[in-house]
């Protein structure tokens, strides 16, 4: 009797929700996602689908084109980069999986998917590894700071800007407030 109120129960929810509420009862990833990118149509573009296109190419994952279309190479980098963060591997755009691929947005290095350039430079700036105008411009200057920055923090040294350097520029900007606050709660 009580598995057939369930079922009651689950068929009314159903008819009062609709098809939303049968896919989020069914496929609680590709629901999560839903919310987050919006309706992923296989040939329709999504903007939002094509910012994690950006940001997984922007941390190394092979996607193809940032077409706003999340086909089987973007479920493949999106898996990958699931695992090689310790997430589940769902394939899908969850909310832990969204929060990561936004990390450093937080800290306003990543903006929409796009490298922030002035941001980038002015932590390279603080860096010491930085010297000219911060223009937003990935210039001659720029990519030599980038090399500079690698060098000192001991990662290999090609002038892209990637996760790992991204990683290490944050630390940089996380470090330099907590000397901040140190240093004003001393005073």
């Amino acid at each position: 009797m009580k598995w057939q109120m369930g079922v009651l129960a689950f068929l009314l929810s159903l008819s009062l929700g609709g098809c939303d509420a049968l896919y989020r009862a069914l496929h609680k990833e590709g629901a999560e996602e839903k919310k987050l990118v919006g309706t992923v149509d296989l040939y329709e573009p999504n903007e939002k689908a094509a910012e994690v296109q950006k940001l997984l190419k922007l941390f190394g994952y092979s996607v193809g084109p940032a077409d706003g279309v999340l086909g089987v190479n973007t479920r493949n980098a999106i898996e990958a980069f699931q695992k090689n963060n310790h997430l589940n591997p769902s394939r899908f755009v969850d909310k832990a999986t969204w929060a990561q691929l936004n990390v450093f947005s937080e800290y306003g290095l990543v903006v929409k998917g796009e490298l922030n350039i002035i941001a980038i430079q002015q932590v390279l700036k603080a860096a010491g590894c930085y010297s000219g105008k911060l223009d937003g411009a990935r210039g001659r200057r720029t990519e030599e700071a980038i090399r500079e920055f690698q060098r000192v923090k001991g990662l290999r040294v090609d002038g892209k800007v990637g996760y790992r350097t991204l990683r290490l520029l944050s630390d940089y900007i996380a470090l330099e407030a907590t000397k901040q606050t140190a240093t004003v709660q001393a005073h």
